[in-house]
């Protein structure tokens, strides 16, 4: 199994594991009732606001651990 064989497969772990819990999230009404009030204040969709949370927590559990190369920006 070559390395981008064993990344690929950590991806597709990562990925399931981040789709599992999207899945499972139990979001109490006051909760969601903040993130509108959020939305609403900064003037952008409840769901996009949703989606920029979950990507960059995502991208921060992604990252976790290792060295970026800030020289060439997070997404390179």
């Amino acid at each position: 199994m070559s390395n981008y064989d064993v990344d690929e497969r950590e991806r597709e772990e990562q990925t399931e594991r981040f789709e599992h819990a999207i899945n499972c999230m139990d979001i109490s009404p006051l909760a969601m009732m903040s993130f509108e009030k959020i939305a609403l204040k900064h003037k952008v969709s409840l769901i996009e606001l949703l989606q920029t949370m979950l990507l960059d927590a995502l991208d921060k559990e992604l990252i976790k651990g290792q060295e970026i190369d800030y020289t060439e920006g997070l997404y390179g």
